[in-house]
């Protein structure tokens, strides 16, 4: 059996991103906020190591980073009209921040040699299989670090979707951390058990579905990459499309509720949100309320727990939290059709490039399309758009499935 990892010297750009693998699967377990200040320091230190060969690698990445500057770029004009324009213009300014330091990120690992690719995508191994060993402890053990570090006692309930981003970023990261372990399978498939069972016993039904629908992506574009490419990109389009004519109505809501009870109240509630989000993008269809409105939108307040007739949820769930719980939403809710547009743009580019133009072996490009269709899943169901954790857990773990791909090609 080949070894893990090769003797010799391993380039500085290596060394930063491999220590970055290792940490961050477990910081987004015990301190998820912390990816984003990771990925700056990532960004930041490979800028010091090597920005003549950063330089030149970027260059493929040019039109990814041209349609995230438009889309930042709108985002501040929306500053203009939106109903909350100096947040709309800061969160634009960190959006912009954030694609830049992604950029920097995966052109660094394409300008890795093969073997310090391969050192990266081992250390994505080591660093999911550290996270999900901490999942799995927390679990067992009631939260034991969290209340440590917070010094809560046993009397203080420690909810399980605390764990929700930690479980977000080990579904991402296992697609690098698997590629990279490709020539041990035993390895792979230990690694891929305990990823899926930490997520299904801290109940994180979002990054379940998600790890469920990637692995089926990951199986078709074996076969034919080019069709999953192609399907994910219609059913972003269509979806940004007619979202907001089909989400059910409030009535049809509390009718399904009452129908099938087997539903968590997460997902009545989040039907209900996507609901008043989809009223609200008719009220201003056109240019949107403003990068990062949502939460200030009018009636946003309005607790459906207590106020929506049959409705069986209790109080606390507002018409509109801090964002929509969905990507396609948020934009036309946002963003209105122009910002809409870019955002699709910068979806399909990158789509495009893996389906049609991607430069690595079969498994890796499956791979590449299996964590695509798991940012896919998590971005309609969970986070907002403009969340700088989620952001940078993306770009981050794109640049380490770079890596692994490198190695694979």
């Amino acid at each position: 059996m080949a070894p893990l990892v090769t003797a010799g010297r391993i380039s500085a750009p290596a060394t930063i991103l491999a220590i970055a693998a290792i940490a961050a699967p477990s910081l987004a377990v015990l301190a998820p906020l912390g990816v984003a200040p990771l990925l700056t320091v990532v960004a930041a230190a490979l800028l010091v190591a090597a920005p003549r060969r950063l330089w030149e690698a970027s260059r493929s990445l040019w039109p990814f980073a041209a349609l995230w500057a438009a889309l930042a770029i709108f985002g501040a004009l929306s500053a203009v009209w939106s109903i909350l324009p100096f947040h709309s213009l800061i969160e634009s300014g960190r959006f912009l921040a954030i694609g830049i330091e992604g950029v920097i990120a995966v052109a660094a690992t394409r300008a890795l040699s093969p073997r310090d690719a391969a050192r990266v995508g081992v250390a994505a191994a080591i660093g999911i299989a550290l996270g999900t060993g901490l999942l799995l402890f927390e679990w067992a053990t009631g939260a034991a670090i969290a209340r440590w570090l917070h010094d809560w006692s046993l009397a203080v309930y420690v909810n399980e979707s605390r764990y929700d981003r930690g479980a977000t970023t080990a579904v991402l990261i296992i697609w690098p951390a698997a590629l990279a372990l490709r020539r041990w399978r035993v390895l792979q498939l230990a690694i891929g058990i305990a990823v899926a069972a930490s997520i299904y016993l801290m109940v994180s039904a979002a990054s379940l579905l998600a790890l469920v629908i990637g692995l089926a992506a990951f199986a078709v574009a074996l076969l034919s990459p080019r069709l999953v490419a192609g399907a994910l990109a219609a059913g972003i389009v269509l979806g940004t499309a007619l979202l907001p004519v089909i989400v059910p109505s409030y009535q049809a809501t509390v009718r399904i509720q009452h129908a099938e009870p087997w539903i968590k109240a997460s997902g009545i509630h989040r039907l209900l949100i996507w609901r008043f989000a989809a009223d609200r993008i008719a009220d201003r269809p056109l240019l949107g309320w403003g990068l990062d409105s949502s939460r200030g939108l009018p009636g946003g307040k309005r607790d459906f727990g207590t106020t929506l007739p049959g409705i069986e949820l209790g109080p606390g769930h507002d018409a509109m939290p801090l964002h929509p719980h969905d990507a396609l939403l948020q934009w036309r809710l946002e963003l209105g059709i122009p910002g809409t547009l870019l955002a699709l743009a910068l979806v399909v580019w990158a789509l495009y490039r893996v389906g049609w133009r991607f430069g690595g072996g079969r498994e890796a490009q499956a791979a590449a399309l299996g964590w695509g269709a798991t940012v896919t899943v998590i971005a309609l169901l969970s986070f907002g758009s403009w969340q700088e954790w989620w952001l940078s857990c993306i770009l981050f773990s794109a640049s380490l499935l770079a890596a692994s791909a490198a190695d694979a090609g």
